[in-house]
């Protein structure tokens, strides 16, 4: 149920404005950082910096629907400098730990949802339908990969990382998700062949990015990253192959013209 409300939340707000798309994405990276920072915290001396790279985090999402335009991530230069400066006057126990994994927190949550927020502008128009193209590859390749695993799945993929995934749900999850990109690609009049493409790209991304957040999660020795979603986890466990997929769907999408 919450799976379900959750997907009506984030369509119905592409659908809405890129504004209201842009307010979800930022509350997807504020709240993952969140995740992410508070499971970095368990050890002993680590103190990231959440607010200040929360605050730049959504300042990029916001720049995003401003500025369509990758320039906008020069943002994060500036916040080199912030971090240095903050870190220096906290005197923290672990200073370079502490500013590596605020990094990382705002180049994992933000910048892919920045992109997201790009790929629906072309030029000044949004197109919510090629932002929801994207989601729904994702959603539909990890639907099928599940139910694939789940039917005929014997092969263990990455058993010391993520048990249950299999390599028959893999391929199951890539053949529909190419299936649906080729149909959407076909809907929108455009290459069909390249929609195939973008398919098996988010595919294979979407599943990296499932299976990073598994090795986060072994890393800090938790089972889910929150519990903000009943039946879900937290916000990095329903949105961690989203959020790498994203990076390699803007880039694709820029070179084939898409």
């Amino acid at each position: 149920m919450a799976g379900a409300v959750l997907g009506i939340v984030v369509v119905g707000a592409a659908l809405w404005s890129p504004w209201a798309l842009a307010f979800v994405a930022a509350l997807v990276v504020y709240l993952g950082q969140d995740e992410l920072y508070r499971m970095a915290a368990m050890r002993e001396g680590v103190r990231p910096m959440g607010t200040l790279a929360g605050c730049v985090g959504v300042a990029l999402v916001a720049e995003s629907v401003l500025e369509h335009s990758p320039v906008v991530l020069l943002t994060l230069l500036l916040f080199i400098p912030l971090l240095f400066a903050v870190e220096l006057r906290r005197g923290g126990q672990k200073p370079l730990e502490n500013m590596a994994i605020t990094t990382f927190g705002l180049l994992y949550t933000a910048v892919p949802m920045a992109l997201m927020m790009m790929v629906g502008f072309v030029g000044k128009e949004w197109e919510p339908a090629r932002v929801l193209a994207i989601i729904f590859i994702v959603w539909i390749n990890d639907i099928f990969a599940y139910l694939v695993g789940c039917s005929i799945g014997k092969h263990k993929m990455c058993p010391s990382i993520s048990p249950k995934k299999s390599w028959e749900g893999f391929f199951g999850g890539i053949v529909f998700a190419v299936g649906f990109a080729m149909a959407a690609g076909y809907m929108m009049e455009g290459n069909v062949y390249a929609w195939g493409g973008l398919g098996a790209v988010v595919a294979l991304a979407g599943v990296a990015g499932d299976l990073v957040e598994s090795m986060i999660k072994r890393e800090f020795d938790v089972k889910d990253s929150g519990n903000l979603i009943p039946g879900h986890g937290g916000v990095l466990d329903r949105f961690d192959a989203l959020l790498m997929a994203m990076p390699f769907a803007y880039i694709y999408m820029t070179m084939f013209g898409l």
